[in-house]
């Protein structure tokens, strides 16, 4: 199958062992060498001036690539990079 990451960002991205949304692609790592998908970024719906840390789908983690979702079975939390602050820290608090 052969999809574009534009294609891929429209899509809902599922947790099947707990049946939740989890949000939609924002982008994916690619091996160089090998051009094959090494994880998936995933953007969690937020609040207006917080949002959840991105997600990070290994792709052997997912399940079926779908019509409209993307089907994974394990999700991890993507730390913050460094040095990276949040909007307190841009009006020195």
């Amino acid at each position: 199958m052969i999809i574009s990451i534009e294609e891929l960002s429209r899509k809902e991205v599922i947790n099947v062992e707990s049946a939740a949304r989890i949000g939609f692609v924002s982008d994916m790592d690619l091996n160089t060498d090998t051009g094959e998908i090494v994880s998936l970024l995933v953007r969690c719906p937020g609040g207006v001036f917080r949002s959840p840390p991105p997600v990070k789908i290994l792709y052997k983690d997912i399940l079926k690539i779908g019509e409209e979702t993307v089907l994974v079975s394990k999700v991890c939390p993507v730390p913050a990079p460094a040095g990276k602050r949040g909007i307190l820290g841009l009006i020195g608090k």
